[in-house]
């Protein structure tokens, strides 16, 4: 309630609807095609004066992003993106840069390449007691962050964290059989690029995340965001702005930040880093054509994907595959840029895609 409260002062604020316009508005897309829930309807920033019909029109809610990724991902397909194992044996014989592999936890002995293989717990505290720090920890199969850890160092059976924090062996080793994640995968961190660095005041990598679909004229990128990472944060995680860190729309011709966000909702946009106060609105995020080309070349790999998401990491040496994504809830990148997804250029896209495979039925039938 409190929070409904702070929201409703907030949309009464200049550069808003009315009240009575907004409750129009939110009902007639809560109950339209476009199924945009009361609190998608602020997330978005719909309830700005500056959204238009036409505009408002082009926004979508997560009902409708399931959906494109449901009609557009074959199934049999995703354990391609969803199991990191997978995805990372791909990305190396396609001689693309990923992050090295330290180590991979599995019962199942599966692993990358040639790796250390731990199999039991012990062998897991063997491999802690080594030279092999710093390190990322990761899940084999889950998204969002869940269960990755950094670890910079050991004292005695205390592992310290690249946050400040610190944790038990026993904790730490608690997931690891956390069926649903099919093992861990131990890497070597990456770090961010210098000109990152010293805009977010951490070597913590903030990666881009690339929205892509595939055709048959090739991949196209059609939505890029900057996942920021502020404070003493491992990872880029937003998560509403649960953790701190922002995020940023990204100009896909200059690889330019033209607006970034805080939080979902009214209130939300910023201009600087809330760590270091630097401007974020205008920052060149580095090697943006060399970024763009190599998420090119990697979704042409994964041909049953025709919705693509990857994350990319831009470091010194380059731009780095750090995961493939699918089951992304595309419609929250709305709110970063302040416009919908569903633009002429997606609709274009979308277009495309249905003629492609009308194209290949037609073959498929001719055969018969």
């Amino acid at each position: 309630m409190a929070s409904l409260l702070r929201t409703l002062q907030l949309v009464r604020a200049p550069g808003n609807k009315s009240l009575a316009r907004q409750l129009a508005e939110a009902c007639q897309l809560r109950f339209g095609k476009q199924a945009i829930g009361i609190s998608e309807y602020y997330d978005y920033g719909i309830s700005h004066h500056s959204v238009t019909p036409t505009m408002r029109n082009e926004f979508i809610g997560w009902v409708e992003s399931a959906e494109l990724d449901r009609t557009l991902n074959n199934s049999q397909s995703r354990v391609l993106a969803n199991d990191k194992l997978i995805n990372h044996i791909i990305l190396q014989s396609a001689g693309l840069p990923s992050p090295t592999p330290l180590a991979t936890y599995t019962t199942s002995r599966r692993r990358i390449g040639l790796e250390p293989l731990l199999t039991t717990h012990a062998d897991v505290f063997e491999f802690l007691q080594g030279d092999v720090y710093p390190f990322y920890v990761k899940p084999i199969s889950a998204g969002y962050g869940r269960g990755v850890m950094g670890v910079t160092g050991r004292s005695g059976d205390v592992l310290e964290l690249f946050n400040g924090t610190t944790v038990s062996m026993q904790q730490f080793i608690k997931p690891f059989d956390f069926e649903p994640y099919r093992g861990m995968l131990f890497q070597k961190p990456l770090v961010a690029h210098p000109v990152i660095a010293d805009l977010t005041g951490t070597q913590a990598i903030s990666c881009v995340r690339f929205i892509c679909f595939i055709t048959s004229n090739g991949p196209l990128v059609h939505t890029a965001v900057w996942k920021i990472t502020a404070g003493k944060n491992m990872m880029d995680n937003f998560s509403h702005g649960d953790y701190g860190n922002c995020l940023g729309a990204i100009d896909n011709a200059s690889g330019k930040i033209v607006r970034a966000i805080s939080k979902m909702g009214p209130g939300g946009v910023i201009e600087h880093h809330p760590s270091t106060g630097k401007p974020i609105v205008g920052f060149q995020l580095p090697d943006w054509e060399r970024a763009i080309a190599l998420v090119k070349t990697a979704c042409v790999n994964f041909p049953g994907l025709r919705l693509q998401n990857w994350d990319v990491a831009l470091c010194p040496e380059g731009p780095v595959l750090l995961e493939l994504n699918t089951e992304s809830d595309l419609s929250v990148q709305q709110a970063i840029s302040g416009t919908g997804l569903m633009d002429q250029r997606l609709r274009d896209i979308l277009r495309q895609i249905d003629a492609d495979n009308e194209m290949h039925k037609a073959a498929v039938r001719s055969t018969q």
